[in-house]
């Protein structure tokens, strides 16, 4: 993803160094790209993967300009898209910290590096918008570095990795613009120390190690998210299926015992596949995880919590009538409006819920669940976002 153009002596074989930037940078580019599309297919691995193709047209624009001297207007799309790709690169760490994307500031900063090489024309040779361009790398570069040392990303190694790196980009084409202002590009020291062949081998080990961490962070925040119910048999204190039923069954016991009632909910978030599909599976699984972590706000702390299949869960709550179940689960619909899954998104989960008044009898937790599905069903046939409930009957 970061290319230079220019001309002076050659120490090296710049032909050679120049072939295994592309290829390098194709490789790890199309790569990350691939694993976005088939695997995890979330916010911020998006926008990283529009950085690693914004990479490569960086390469075949400088490549053109170099074969063809006259199409300058190569130039102008390379500048930009190396602009482009730092800016996916700060972009996507802020979707990854949870905040806002700000890509109007990307696309904006991208256009002004192309823009400051069509003004000088044909006639500004391989350094046309070149202040810009560099400039312009440098600030996202440093913005990246430190949106990779907030939040989330903070406490991961491979986010505080990657901050180094982009800062360390950051401030090698911050001293290549200070340099290329004050001395030009024709100096002796802006040919030695920021030259082509320096910045070609900088570019092969930058796309290495960035596209590495981004890679790692990607699974490791997909496989944290995943393995939580199995490593540690809850996910924020939400029981898992096999391990439900036996305190549920215990609790409506001990009720009955006291001559108290048992309100059995059962709720799924409404279109789950569909937002999979359209969002990706990384924000699918953060959907669950914000309703699991809703219900444990919301519902009575005397409750049980089982997450079943899918987006499929299960309740156990204090109720004397099936008129206050209606209210505890009224209080969770409140929190769902209140609460959106994603904030930068506003996006907000519809629920179907299911609830049945448990009989004083010996409790059946399979019949339970059987009983709540059906009415859930119902709730989403009706069309979503609904409750159902009935007293359960007779065993």
């Amino acid at each position: 993803m970061i290319t230079a153009a220019g001309n002076g002596a050659s120490l090296l074989d710049l032909q050679t160094l120049l072939i295994a930037s592309g290829m390098v940078v194709a490789i790890c580019g199309v790569s990350f790209v691939i694993n976005t599309v088939f695997g995890r297919n979330d916010p911020s691995g998006r926008l990283w993967s529009a950085a690693f193709i914004a990479g490569i047209l960086t390469t075949i624009s400088f490549a053109i300009w170099g074969a063809e001297s006259s199409a300058w207007w190569a130039i102008a799309v390379g500048n930009a898209s190396l602009v482009l790709a730092m800016g996916c690169v700060w972009a996507g760490a802020r979707l990854f910290n949870g905040r806002t994307s700000r890509f109007a500031f990307v696309l904006g900063g991208s256009a002004l590096a192309a823009l400051a090489v069509v003004i000088e024309g044909p006639g500004g040779g391989d350094w046309a918008g070149g202040f810009v361009f560099l400039s312009g790398v440098a600030v996202f570069s440093v913005l990246a570095g430190a949106e990779a040392l907030r939040g989330r990303m903070r406490r991961n190694l491979n986010g505080r990795i990657l901050a180094m790196l982009m800062l360390t980009v950051g401030a090698y084409y911050g001293a290549r613009a200070v340099v290329f202002l004050v001395a030009t590009p024709d100096s002796s020291i802006f040919q030695e120390a920021f030259g082509t062949e320096v910045t070609t081998f900088f570019t092969i080990l930058f796309v290495i190690v960035a596209s590495s961490s981004m890679s790692i962070l990607r699974v490791e925040r997909s496989g944290n998210r995943g393995s939580r119910p199995l490593e540690y048999g809850n996910w924020h204190g939400t029981l898992p299926d096999a391990l439900f039923s036996s305190p549920a069954a215990d609790r409506i016991r001990r009720a009955n015992r006291h001559g108290e009632r048992v309100a059995f909910l059962g709720a799924e978030i409404d279109n789950m596949a569909d937002i999979n599909i359209a969002f990706g599976r990384a924000f699918g699984d953060d959907a669950i995880e914000a309703f699991s972590s809703i219900l444990q706000d919301h519902l009575p702390t005397t409750a049980i919590i089982g997450r079943r299949a899918g987006a499929q869960f299960a309740c156990l709550v204090m109720a004397d009538d099936l008129e206050q179940a209606h209210d505890i689960v009224e209080r969770v619909r409140i929190a769902l409006v209140d609460e959106p899954v994603d904030t930068s998104t506003g996006i907000r989960l519809s629920v179907s819920w299911g609830v049945v008044l448990v009989e004083q009898d010996e409790p059946d937790i399979a019949a339970l669940t059987a009983e709540v599905r059906h009415l859930v069903k119902s709730a989403q046939e009706a069309g979503g976002n609904r409750i159902e409930g009935r007293s359960a009957t007779a065993r």
